[in-house]
């Protein structure tokens, strides 16, 4: 009983760390889907690096 317990409680962090790496930035670093967010980002380095 104890093992199967171990097992559920690792399937959720995993599941937790996936949703929490595609919450932010995604694998590759892009946008995860949020192109609005991404164009904010680097429109704030450009006004940063001028």
């Amino acid at each position: 009983m104890a093992s199967v317990i171990v097992v559920v409680i690792i399937f959720v962090l995993l599941a937790l760390a996936i949703l929490f790496i595609c919450q932010n930035g995604g694998w590759q670093g892009g946008c995860g889907g949020n192109c609005a967010g991404c164009h904010n980002k680097c429109a704030e380095s450009e006004k940063k690096k001028k």
